[in-house]
């Protein structure tokens, strides 16, 4: 059966991928049969991936505002005509809102098919399907981070501070961005992007050989399957 992953943007869908490929076996795949759901912007992304006999979809959807959309064009015809999909997982960023603002806004974005929405627990939810049967499926919220605001990249940066050499670079990175940000506030305009700046100086001054690499090549040249705080945060994501 298949199953999909909708998260936000394409940094989170390589580090699902790579992450669930290392620790799952999870390997990229062509779209099954009738199943060719794309990319319609520069800022979607979709990949599909096989173990065995089960297919996995991993779709960036361009924000946290777009998961209504992309369900609603690219998702529920095939769940409604082919029963496309046995378990979904949503993933989202926490930014500044509370676990419980987004829990309710999936569940209304997402009516009828995820009434049943809590954040790092397997809900079973129903729907009927075009012929008025009766389907059930499987879904996950997973709110990033879970202990406070911020999105993926506090979490990478919290794995990254795991080792103490790198937690002193972690701190004077994120310090210099903040320093920084009154000075750039022509390309730091937002929380978001400061929180990206952050990233980005860590990874400049751990691999500047690699500056320039794309993002993809970035996050493949770290081993972030041994960090404890990804296992932590990813781990209820082996259950897709």
């Amino acid at each position: 059966m298949n199953r999909v992953i909708l998260c936000e943007g394409k940094t989170d869908a390589i580090l699902l991928s790579y992450y669930l490929g290392r620790i799952c076996g999870w390997k990229h795949t062509s779209p099954p049969q009738g199943l060719a759901i794309k990319a319609r912007n520069k800022n979607e992304n979709v990949d599909w991936y096989k173990k065995g006999g089960e297919m996995l979809m991993i779709c960036a959807v361009g924000g946290k505002d777009n998961f209504h959309s992309f369900f609603s064009r690219d998702l529920r015809k095939a769940m409604i005509h082919l029963g496309a999909f046995s378990r979904i997982a949503i993933i989202a960023d926490r930014d500044d809102r509370s676990i419980e603002d987004i829990e309710q806004r999936i569940s209304n974005e997402f009516s009828p098919f995820f009434d049943n929405v809590k954040n790092r627990e397997w809900c079973t939810n129903c729907y009927a399907d075009a012929f008025g049967i009766e389907q059930n499926i499987d879904a996950l919220l997973l709110v990033i981070p879970a202990e406070q605001q911020g999105a993926l990249e506090t979490v990478m940066l919290s794995a990254i501070a795991e080792d103490p050499y790198d937690r002193n670079i972690v701190e004077k990175c994120v310090s210099f961005v903040s320093d920084m940000r009154s000075h750039a506030d022509r390309y730091i305009t937002s929380d978001r992007l400061q929180l990206k700046a952050n990233l980005s100086t860590v990874w400049a001054i751990q691999s500047p050989e690699k500056v320039f690499d794309f993002i993809n090549e970035q996050i493949n040249a770290v081993s972030w399957e041994d960090y404890k705080t990804l296992r932590d945060c990813f781990g209820i994501l082996e259950e897709i």
